[in-house]
């Protein structure tokens, strides 16, 4: 009987040990699976995190328009060679997400929004501007004020190359002192407006004022 009880422990024994065998080879595959994801599931170009709620759209310089319309004398419908034309700045700022990450001293080129607000001749009751991105399905809005601040941009290069498409490209809003949420990606439409307009996010309890975390 004592025999066949020690048996019975020295073959209980093993089955733990196998078991927790197997489990410390089941918990370094998900540990694993983690690190990887954690490093490379999230993809990055430019040190930016490539996420978003959109499909990157395609970019024909052929064919591409940039319109603003709203409250202005006359809308306006600019060609990317036309952009490209027109009176540059380049500035070096640094880009906050409000996930918390962030990407320092990023250098872009592009149109400050005064040029095109002369262009097409803002009306005096106009007060504010949304920015539409080419899907249609996202957009977010500044103050006139807001959008004339001296660091604010509409770019269309980084690192003094075209502005990669995942990226925003061929052209994004850079509004430095607010979070990446407020600095449309894939800008083709640019409205003036009397009030305000809620942004994509904002409707689901993101703060308008793109300074202040949800």
């Amino acid at each position: 009987m004592n025999k066949e009880k020690g048996s019975g422990s020295i073959s209980e024994f093993i089955s733990r040990r196998k078991f927790l065998a197997y489990l410390g080879i089941f918990l370094g595959i998900i540990i694993a699976g983690l690190a990887f994801l954690k490093t490379e599931g999230i993809k990055t170009i430019n040190g930016f995190r490539i996420r978003s709620i959109e499909q990157t759209p395609s970019f024909d310089p052929e064919t591409w328009k940039l319109t603003l319309d709203g409250l202005v004398e006359s809308t306006l419908q600019i060609s990317y060679k036309e952009l490209l034309d027109l009176e540059s700045d380049e500035q070096v700022t640094d880009f906050h997400c409000v996930e918390g990450w962030a990407v320092d001293k990023v250098k872009w080129k592009g149109v400050r929004l005064g040029v095109l607000f002369n262009m097409a001749g803002v009306k005096s009751d106009a007060e504010f501007v949304t920015f539409h991105s080419a899907s249609g399905l996202y957009n977010d809005s500044l103050s006139i004020i807001e959008a004339r601040e001296m660091d604010v941009l509409l770019a269309y290069m980084m690192y003094d190359e075209p502005l990669p498409l995942e990226n925003g490209g061929p052209l994004r809003l850079v509004m430095p002192r607010m979070f990446g949420y407020k600095n449309v990606k894939w800008v083709n439409r640019i409205t003036i407006t009397k009030s305000q307009e809620i942004g994509y996010w904002e409707r689901f309890g993101y703060k308008i004022d793109g300074v202040s975390y949800p």
